[in-house]
């Protein structure tokens, strides 16, 4: 383990209930990894939990709200700079300004969600996202970067996947990996679909990357460390498999949308929050599918994908 670092844990609204922050003494101030959710009792919570410490650097993993809101306030109340990777300052600033997910609506047209749920489902996402505002970070990383101490460097790796620009970090001398939502101990991250781009593949490429750090501990952003990075990959791709394999067995017995092969997949009544992500979570395994297996798309005629073998 990094000597110093300790993890705060701020609450959060939902079922995770509550996400993981990390401070670390530098030669000059304190390196802040995540800031937790614009709520005013996370904000209190990071407040106490603070205390008299100085803030020299927000080092943020990526850009979902319970990792991002605290991060303007607590720039403008101690002048620290704040470290992002560049693609997903970008996403901030789109999802800022109009105030849900990107592509959250091309995604549920061709995904074939009915209106009625689409409509229930952007009035959650707007709820949680009400305080979302756009971030110009300092610092624009790109991954590969450095952050040099007194005790050793942290290395920020780019992983894409739970999202584009999300960001790791790794002490080689101390053999811990900061691993965001990249990597999580008991719950599999969320992969979702993004216009043009095959997220799931990025992520399974991601993972084949962290498969090659040599970490003795896994510091997460959700749940306490862990040992077995490795092994915990293996289990992840493994989840994805499986999934992408149900897929297929499902297509074997006609075409399907996204939405009507959520149904099949998931056996209990989804919330209207949770349908989002799994409905992303499927389009972003068919696309993954679409590119390495013979599975197709037609366009209905209310603009929904259905897929199918060839």
């Amino acid at each position: 383990m990094i000597p110093g670092l300790e993890t705060l844990t701020l609450p959060m609204p939902g079922e995770l209930g509550s996400v993981n922050v990390h401070l670390l003494p530098l030669d000059s101030g304190y390196l802040l990894i995540d800031t937790g959710m614009n709520t005013p009792e996370s904000w209190e919570s990071l407040r106490s939990q603070l205390g008299r410490r100085k803030i020299a650097t927000i080092f943020l993993t990526h850009n979902h709200p319970d990792h991002i809101g605290n991060a303007l306030a607590l720039r403008e109340k101690t002048g620290a700079r704040i470290l992002m990777h560049r693609v997903d300052a970008e996403q901030t600033r789109y999802a800022a300004e109009v105030g849900r997910p990107v592509h959250f609506d091309e995604a549920v047209r061709i995904a074939g969600v009915p209106e009625d749920l689409r409509e229930r489902m952007l009035r959650r996402l707007q709820d949680v996202r009400r305080n979302y505002t756009a971030i110009e970070p300092d610092w624009a990383l790109e991954g590969g970067e450095t952050i040099v101490w007194r005790d050793g460097t942290l290395e920020a790796i780019w992983t894409p996947g739970h999202s584009l620009g999300h960001l790791c970090l790794y002490s080689a001398e101390h053999r811990t990996f900061i691993s965001g939502d990249h990597i999580l101990e008991t719950t599999t991250p969320n992969v979702g679909w993004r216009a043009g781009l095959d997220p799931l593949g990025q992520y399974m490429q991601s993972l084949d990357r962290t498969a090659e750090i040599d970490a003795t501990t896994v510091v997460p952003s959700h749940g306490p460390a862990f040992s077995g990075l490795k092994e915990r990959v293996e289990t992840i791709a493994g989840h994805h498999d499986r999934r992408c394999e149900k897929i297929l067995r499902n297509l074997d017995h006609g075409p399907l949308s996204a939405h009507e092969l959520v149904e099949k997949l998931w056996l209990r009544k989804l919330s209207s929050f949770h349908h989002h992500f799994a409905v992303t979570e499927v389009l972003a395994h068919l696309e993954f599918l679409r590119r390495r297996m013979p599975v197709e798309a037609d366009v209905r005629d209310d603009g929904a994908l259905v897929w199918s073998k060839n």
